[in-house]
């Protein structure tokens, strides 16, 4: 008979390649805690429901917290020759107790629900980081936008310079943006956070275990009540993964604004030094490197969610080895997601807009010219196309002579060539670069006063988020608290014989 756990149909040990290639060891290493945890609330179920004895479950207890305990210090490594961190923790505790009692852990569960149940407890924890990193960026967004109302950046379109905003303007449309991937990430939190231990290897159980207790003990809000589902599937990996892509493309059109305001020809952004490189053979290169990786790596995990989606498209229902695959991938797109959203947040702080810069090429890349069609509409009863046609007209004569707003002497003549009369007073004032980002008033615009209202609301938006955040962190904590308490207290009346 073979001796592996599972060895008892086979009259052979498993091929040595056969195990280096299925074993999963260095992966599961991440999973340490959570299957420690997951048989703690395992066991006390099976106890609560007289199906493992009290003497039994002290002594399984013990040496799941003596396993807790080492994990905790660093000590714990799995050992391949077990395959993955299921067996080796079953395993160890068998060696620390006896078969006996420990024989008596892996009753009314399977690996199939097992790795499942590990895997949703990981990714919650690791979603819950992303989502607090995220927070503190958007909360940076948002204090930088209080800020900067008042000074000029440039919109732009097609990558053209369009209309003037401010600098608030800019910082909180990103804040806008990521409190939507926030969302995504929250959703993709609650889609994880549900139960499948209990589900066994896919029909359920004959013996009579209760799956709310784990839920409660787990922290998970519910159960995944169908068990064949449950070990099935993997939409909670795939919604995970989608919300990172999305993220990711997110960031990235942030780090090519960088990369293109930072280069020489537009000279808008500033990168501190500590966050660039040089060249090896220019001297005078200074590279904004960490936003060009940024972009680079969304490639990745765009890859990992393509990967993950090709892995499931030809897996029939019940577990099969193609799900192991999606471990390697998050977690690789978990550590990219959580490198990124630091990193950048990093770089945001310590990179300097040059709103004088902006405001100087605002009066000579014509960006303010539509004001002044709008001036016209208002002031002087003009139809909007007919105003357009002249300001475009303007346009087109003042870049001929290598002039730009600010010869209001020559817009002036312009204007009363059309009869239209302007003072050259009113002019300025009507395409000022500052003046005409503090005139737009409608809703959701980058005026002073809108913008400070929607940075106002998006704050209250985020504050109602960290409310969630902390409460579902304090779910988990408690959960595990309580978990640990019943191994402690059932231990504790194993010594003492209580």
């Amino acid at each position: 008979m073979a001796e592996k756990l599972w060895g008892g149909r086979f009259s052979k040990e498993i091929d040595r390649s056969v195990l280096k290639y299925t074993l999963t060891t260095d992966i599961d290493s991440r999973l340490i805690r959570y299957d420690i945890w997951g048989s703690m609330a395992h066991l006390a179920m099976l106890n609560n429901g007289e199906i493992v004895s009290k003497e039994a479950a002290g002594k399984i207890f013990s040496a799941l917290l003596k396993l807790y305990e080492s994990n905790e210090r660093g000590t714990l490594t799995l050992d391949p020759e077990l395959e993955d961190v299921h067996l080796n923790i079953e395993s160890l505790v068998i060696r620390e107790i006896g078969s006996e009692y420990g024989g008596r852990l892996h009753t009314a569960r399977s690996r199939n629900d097992q790795v499942v149940t590990d895997t949703r407890m990981y990714l919650r924890a690791e979603l819950l980081d992303i989502q607090k990193n995220l927070y503190s960026f958007v909360n940076t967004l948002l204090k930088l936008s209080d800020e900067c109302t008042h000074k000029i950046a440039i919109g732009y379109t097609h990558l053209q310079p369009a209309q003037p905003i401010s600098l608030a303007f800019w910082y909180s449309c990103y804040a806008s943006m990521f409190l939507r991937d926030l969302a995504r990430l929250e959703s993709a939190f609650n889609v994880t956070n549900l139960n499948v231990l209990g589900a066994c290897a896919l029909a359920g159980t004959s013996f009579p275990i209760d799956r709310e207790i784990t839920s409660k003990l787990l922290g998970f809000d519910r159960e995944l009540m169908h068990s064949l589902d449950a070990t099935s599937s993997r939409d909670f990996v795939l919604q995970t993964a989608s919300t990172f892509a999305i993220l990711m493309s997110n960031f990235s059109r942030l780090a090519e604004e960088i990369v293109i305001w930072n280069s020489h020809e537009f000279g808008l952004l500033a990168i501190d030094d500590t966050f660039a490189t040089g060249s090896s053979i220019m001297p005078q290169k200074k590279n904004p490197v960490v936003a060009e990786l940024v972009k680079g790596r969304v490639g990745r995990i765009y890859g990992v969610l393509m990967q993950l989606l090709t892995m499931v498209k030809g897996v029939t229902l019940g577990y099969n080895c193609d799900l192991q695959e999606d471990k390697p991938m998050l977690w690789d797109a978990i550590d990219i997601i959580k490198n990124t959203t630091s990193i950048l947040h990093q770089h945001i702080e310590n990179s300097d807009y040059k709103s004088d810069r902006a405001e100087e090429l605002c009066w000579k890349n014509f960006s303010t010219v539509t004001e002044l069609a709008n001036y016209l509409v208002r002031e002087k009863n003009l139809p909007f196309r007919e105003a357009h046609h002249l300001t475009g007209l303007l346009t087109q004569k003042l870049s001929t002579e290598a002039m730009d707003m600010r010869n209001t002497a020559f817009v002036r003549e312009f204007l009363a060539q059309q009869s239209i009369a302007l003072s050259e007073k009113e002019i300025h004032d009507c395409v000022s670069p500052i003046k005409v980002m503090e005139r737009q008033c409608s809703a959701g615009s980058t005026g002073p006063d809108r913008v400070k209202e929607m940075v106002k609301k998006l704050q209250q938006e985020l504050e109602s988020f960290q409310s969630r955040l902390e409460h579902k962190s304090q779910v988990l904590q408690d959960a595990e608290n309580a978990t640990l308490k019943i191994a402690k207290d059932m231990q504790l009346k194993t010594i003492t014989g209580g």
